[in-house]
C-alpha cells in the first residue's frame, strides 16, 4: 500500500499490554467480529482480514508506546493469478476469433481485399486494455480494503479503548 493510504488509518490509545490485546482480539474473533484474525502474525502484534473487491488485504496491527497502529498490505496471490490469467487468455482468443470470422464469406473477402489479418486488430484490442484493467482492479481493491480496515478499527477501538 502506498504511504498516503496507510497513514490515513487512525491509531488507538490503550492501557493494555500486548498479550491482553491479543486475548481481546482473539475473543472478538471467536465471536465472529474479526474475520481472518491471526494472533501469531510475524508482521506485527496480530493481523486480520481487510476485505477488498476484487482483491483482499491484510490489516496488520502493531503495538508500541501504548498505541495500536495499523497498516494495510495487499495479499499478492490473487492479483498475481489475475494478471497471469489475463495474459494467457489473450492468445487462445486469437485463433478462436479468426476461425469464427473466417467462416463468413464477407470476412474472407475483407481480408483478401484489404490485407488486414485478424491479429492486426485483435492483439491491440486485447493487449492495450489489460494494464488499465489491472490498475483499476488494484485501485478498487485498495479503496474497498481501506473502508473494511476503518470498520474493523472501529470495532477494535470499542473493545480496547478505556471506557
Amino acid at each position: 500500500m502506498d504511504k498516503a493510504t496507510t497513514s490515513s488509518l487512525p491509531t488507538i490509545q490503550t492501557d493494555l499490554q500486548g498479550e491482553a490485546i491479543k486475548e481481546k482480539l482473539a475473543s472478538m474473533s471467536k465471536k465472529g467480529k474479526l474475520p481472518g484474525f491471526d494472533g501469531s502474525s510475524t508482521n506485527g502484534l496480530a493481523s486480520v482480514a481487510a476485505h477488498g473487491t476484487p482483491f483482499d488485504s491484510m490489516l496488520i496491527i502493531d503495538h508500541r508506546d501504548g498505541a495500536l497502529s495499523f497498516e494495510l498490505k495487499l495479499l499478492q496471490q490473487m492479483p498475481t493469478v489475475f494478471i497471469i490469467l489475463l495474459i494467457i487468455t489473450i492468445w487462445p482468443g486469437l485463433p478462436l476469433t479468426d476461425g469464427f470470422l473466417s467462416s463468413f464469406q464477407w470476412y474472407e473477402r475483407f481480408e483478401a481485399n484489404t490485407g488486414v489479418k485478424t491479429w492486426y486488430w485483435y492483439m491491440p484490442l486485447t493487449i492495450f486494455p489489460a494494464p488499465f484493467a489491472i490498475i483499476g482492479s488494484l485501485k478498487k481493491s485498495k479503496h474497498s480494503a481501506q473502508q473494511s480496515a476503518l470498520e474493523t478499527i472501529e470495532k477494535i477501538q470499542s473493545q480496547l479503548s478505556p471506557k
